[in-house]
């Protein structure tokens, strides 16, 4: 969901064959397709002062999300498993995923084994 790092700093790693590590590729679990508008973070969850979590915002992103939710029925897999694959779709990029369940950690894993084409990529 930040993709002010594609303009620059990407292609400059891709170019000189430096490695990029991407921070938080789920966004938060925003593309995971967990998260709906009416979704309450509470407690010292962060999402909680975040404005991209926000009913507005999290309504405006859903084009987004059901995007990513048709692709991974095409593929078979899950939201966060076609966001990593995405991530993951240039060698040299390796997404830093948070994960607090077990599950996540093998749902995560399962990204790896998802190729998407150049033209889904786009």
């Amino acid at each position: 969901m930040a993709r002010q790092w594609e303009e620059k700093e990407i292609p400059t790693c891709a170019e000189r064959g430096i490695g990029f590590m991407a921070y938080a590729p789920m966004a938060g679990g925003l593309l995971s397709g967990k998260i709906k508008a009416n979704t309450k973070f509470e407690g010292d969850d962060i999402r909680r002062t975040i404005t991209r979590y926000s009913e507005e915002n999290l309504n405006k992103n859903q084009p987004v999300i059901d995007l990513v939710k048709k692709f991974a029925a095409e593929k078979n897999s899950t939201p966060a498993q076609i966001s990593l694959a995405w991530v993951m779709h240039k060698e040299f990029i390796v997404p830093i995923p948070s994960m607090r369940k077990d599950e996540r950690i093998k749902e995560n894993l399962g990204a790896a084994e998802i190729s998407l084409n150049d033209e889904e990529y786009k």
